[in-house]
């Protein structure tokens, strides 16, 4: 049974108990001020008298096991240490020496430590553990108010004022700032931001103030580009002397910086000679003729997108083609009838002289191939797929002239050099020019690509075709 509670010696929390033939004094030792880099253990000292209170001697095998409520319930946290020395009563272990003491396990209001020694059973009362003086301290970290601008707080109640410094530090997740908030970076140092998916600015202003400007070391890429004032082409041996342009639009004119003063295209000075210069309207925009001050423009000019070139003996600019076309085909008389590689992509070089829209390409089977089908398409200079037929859409099967409606029809295509394509699965015999094999290379482009199947891909690396002399004759819209 419990003998009275003796509190409040040298700083620490004692109690004289008696529990069958054993009686016990605690002490909890106060922790060190350095909670940082102390071992997580608490230490616990004890004197254990018999049933008529004398002291007791020898090794005792004792139980510790903390629980959150006095009595009842089920214990968070027990280890057992063997063997502790007792002498004249008085021992003193470590909690925790045997099983880790972790943190989560004081998140509660209260603590209470139960302990049994031999084979008796556990005493009674369970003992409240108190805190050390260090531990008042501890408390500061989870009841700070907002507002305090000495720490960082962990919570969704917002805070002003707050000073954050640190040396070196890594979030690991979103790191989000809300409301009205501005990111600082002081000092001649840089500020890198390392992304693998990049920066994005939503409903903002990206600005670079000062003198230093931009420097991009990759692509800029942009499908709306507003200029309020001055768009600034890149620097180098090209651009040294007229590297900057400036849409003026008071006078509606468009200047051209040269180093030393801003020239216009009105200009009629030697070194702002157009001869034999191109205006290309490579995405179908209308060419205002209003804008093109430096110079005359034909009466045909054209209504919409396409190139000019300028004619110095006349003075004017003239269209380089027709504005639009509606058919295209390869400027061969056929005279073969050619055997194609199963899976390779046959590329015949061609120009579209104008605005297109492309419906159908036409081919002609010169000897029927039994289950041989492919595709037909265009692709671009750069390799990027225009149109497709798609999977099966080319027949070798039978002879004749064959129509392929492109998928997605009608596709518009924008004046420029592009490629005819055809591919097969087995050996495809399709009318065409065999131009020799001395003439390989002389038609620049004009050649295949091995793509193991026998639907054209997205793209193609026109810088792999392998020269050769086989035409496939092909037409769009004809």
């Amino acid at each position: 049974m419990a003998r009275d509670l003796n509190r409040s010696i040298h700083g620490r929390a004692k109690a004289l108990l008696a529990a069958g033939l054993l009686g016990w004094v605690l002490g909890f030792s106060a922790g060190s001020a350095q909670a940082a880099s102390s071992p997580q253990r608490i230490g616990f000292q004890g004197k254990l008298l018999d049933a008529s209170n004398n002291p007791r001697n020898g090794p005792f095998d004792m139980v510790f096991k903390l629980y959150t409520v006095p009595s009842g319930g089920a214990s968070v946290w027990d280890e057992t240490q063997s063997n502790v020395q007792v002498t004249n009563g008085v021992f003193s272990v470590e909690l925790g020496s045997v099983k880790a003491l972790e943190t989560t396990l004081f998140t509660s209001a209260s603590a209470y430590l139960e302990i049994k020694v031999g084979t008796d059973s556990p005493m009674t009362p369970r003992q409240l553990l108190l805190m050390s003086p260090s531990a008042f301290r501890a408390l500061y970290a989870e009841d700070l108010a907002p507002g305090d601008t000495n720490y960082i707080q962990q919570g969704s109640a917002l805070q002003s004022g707050a000073v954050f410094h640190v040396t070196s530090a890594t979030v690991a997740g979103p790191f989000t700032a809300s409301g009205i908030s501005s990111f600082t970076a002081t000092g001649a140092q840089t500020y890198s931001l390392t992304t693998s998916s990049g920066l994005k600015v939503l409903d903002g202003t990206l600005k670079v103030e000062g003198s230093a400007g931009a420097v991009v070391d990759a692509t800029v890429r942009a499908s709306t580009l507003t200029a309020t004032d001055g768009i600034i082409l890149p620097q180098g041996s090209a651009f040294k002397d007229e590297g900057t342009m400036r849409w003026e639009p008071t006078q509606n004119l468009l200047y051209i910086g040269t180093g030393t003063a801003n020239k216009t295209m009105v200009d009629t000075d030697s070194s702002q000679t157009l001869t034999n210069k191109t205006l290309n309207s490579t995405g179908g925009n209308t060419v205002d003729a209003t804008h093109l001050r430096a110079r005359l423009l034909s009466s045909d000019a054209p209504s919409q997108g396409m190139t000019i070139k300028w004619n110095a003996g006349a003075s004017q600019w003239y269209p380089v083609y027709p504005a639009t076309v509606s058919v295209v085909s390869v400027q061969f008389t056929p005279s073969a009838s050619l055997t194609l590689t199963a899976n390779n992509v046959y590329f015949v070089p061609v120009v579209v002289p104008g605005v297109m829209a492309l419906n159908q390409f036409r081919y002609r089977v010169a000897n029927a191939a039994a289950g041989v089908t492919g595709d037909v398409g265009l692709y671009d200079s750069s390799g990027n797929r225009i149109a497709s037929g798609g999977a099966g859409s080319a027949d070798f099967i039978t002879t004749g002239a064959k129509a392929v409606l492109m998928q997605g029809a009608p596709v518009t295509v924008q004046p420029g050099q592009y490629y005819f394509a055809m591919v097969a699965n087995g050996g495809a015999r399709p009318r065409g020019v065999d131009l020799g094999a001395a003439s390989a290379g002389v038609v620049k482009g004009l050649g295949a690509v091995d793509i193991g199947a026998a639907t054209l891909p997205a793209t193609v690396n026109v810088g792999a075709i392998v020269d050769g002399s086989l035409c496939p004759l092909m037409s769009i819209n004809e």
